[in-house]
């Protein structure tokens, strides 16, 4: 049975300036390369041999062949694409910002079957001092600088809690009170507190509905998009390490969100955009947030209705999205997001914990290759402060409303602390 495999860089490793992904495909099982050199073996035919670095729409490259052979398992053909760490995906002739986490794979089509490797993540390390290479040899797979060594759980030195951070947004009582805890709150009109919906008076919560003239409103802060934001005070600097819970209820009219040129939207061509639900983000302002939950379908092959958290230019090199999943109308969503918030990709992370019915208490959600704690750039070099923002934030003149509750915006030391526990049994409850 033909396979595929990423066999350099390691998983795991840390790589800098021009290095080679070498990919191996196995075609049979008799020990016998039976390559006519004509890009088949035997009867079976081998085409588009790729190498996948980050997203596919982005990351895809073709690779060539570099030799083949046998072992004890089969045939053996290996691929080779160089990859230059320093340049951006999407415009190989601009720098990267800084160093930041990739998910490799690699396809090929054998026998009319497509094949896919499993993913491997590996950490740039550009910014790190330079050493000594040995010369490179001519046509070797594996060439080029070769991979530096840490861990990607590799615990920082400093940093960590600082009772400063602590915080909770207050719903006990009127609108003008929740938002006087804030450190700023846009459309505050879109806002009123009410007893949750599925909870009963046991919980407060916030109901906000965004409808689309509010984007004339004299505190919208740009001509093209409409928003709700509530920001939490921006005290959040590098090294810091929290918990950061909230809740979010999506209604059954809660619109899907299609890109444009998408079939499915029933619209026509005209894609809805976005609809972004928290960020974290602070300044400078010359860039999207670095962490930002989306009601998000960004391509037509996405799957419709889902929760994401996708890269963007500090962290380029997520296969898809960080995090997704179903929207699940009518139902809590609690999610509690660890963060270490560093500019540096040696010492920030993130871990994604989700609880949408499923137990009483949010869960870790592991990503493949990886684990619950996964690399991740929050702030620039030059970032100042940092806050986190609920928010309903979308594109002017794409959707006539958009409405949600939200519950449980909340700052702490541990994800217990954070957990919204919009699912936990209830006082005098079934337990």
């Amino acid at each position: 049975m033909a396979s595929i495999a990423v066999v350099s860089p390691a998983p795991r490793e840390r790589v800098r300036g021009s290095v080679d992904v070498v990919v191996e495909l196995r075609l049979d099982d008799d020990g016998v390369d039976r390559d006519d050199g004509g890009g088949s073996a035997g009867a079976v035919t081998v085409e588009d041999v790729e190498v996948v670095v980050g997203p596919a729409e982005k990351g895809t490259r073709t690779a060539s062949p570099v030799g083949s052979g046998a072992d004890r398992r089969g045939a053996v053909r290996r691929y080779r694409y160089r990859w230059q760490t320093r340049d951006k995906l999407a415009r190989p002739d601009e720098t990267a910002p800084g160093d930041a986490l990739f998910w490799i794979t690699a396809t090929a089509r054998v026998g009319g079957v497509v094949l896919r490797a499993p993913y491997v993540p590996v950490l740039t390390a550009n910014e790190e001092p330079q050493e000594p290479q040995e010369p490179e040899e001519p046509g070797e797979p594996g060439g080029g600088q070769r991979p530096v060594t840490a861990p990607l759980d590799e615990e920082p030195a400093s940093g960590g809690w600082r009772e400063e951070l602590a915080w909770a947004a207050d719903l006990s009582g009127s609108v003008r009170r929740w938002a006087a805890g804030h450190s700023a709150v846009v459309g505050a009109r879109a806002a009123t507190v009410v007893d949750d919906p599925v909870l009963g008076p046991s919980r407060r919560v916030l109901r906000v509905v965004v409808p689309d003239s509010m984007g004339d409103d004299a505190d919208q802060p740009t001509p093209t998009t409409v928003r709700f934001q509530a920001s939490s005070p921006q005290v959040i600097r590098e090294g810091d390490e929290l918990c950061v819970g909230f809740a979010v209820l999506l209604p059954r009219s809660f619109p899907t969100v299609y890109p444009t040129g998408d079939p499915a939207n029933p619209r026509g061509p005209e894609g809805t955009g976005y609809v972004a639900l928290f960020q974290v983000y602070g300044p400078p302002y010359r860039t999207g947030a670095s962490l930002v939950l989306h009601a998000d379908r960004r391509t037509a092959a996405d799957p419709l209705d889902e929760l994401t958290v996708r890269g963007n230019e500090l962290n380029p090199g997520d296969p898809e999205a960080l995090l997704a999943m179903p929207y699940r109308r009518g139902t809590w969503t609690d999610v509690v997001l660890r963060l270490r918030v560093s500019s540096s990709i040696a010492d920030g992370w993130v871990e994604t914990y989700v609880n949408q019915g499923e137990s009483a208490g949010v869960r870790p959600l592991p990503l493949a290759g990886v684990g619950v704690r996964v690399p991740r750039v929050v702030l620039r070099e030059d970032s100042e402060e940092f806050r986190t923002d609920l928010q309903v934030y979308r594109v002017k003149n794409r959707i006539p409303s958009v409405g949600v509750w939200f519950a449980g915006h909340r700052i702490a030391r541990t994800v217990e602390e954070a957990d919204p526990g919009s699912h936990a049994p209830q006082p005098g409850g079934e337990p």
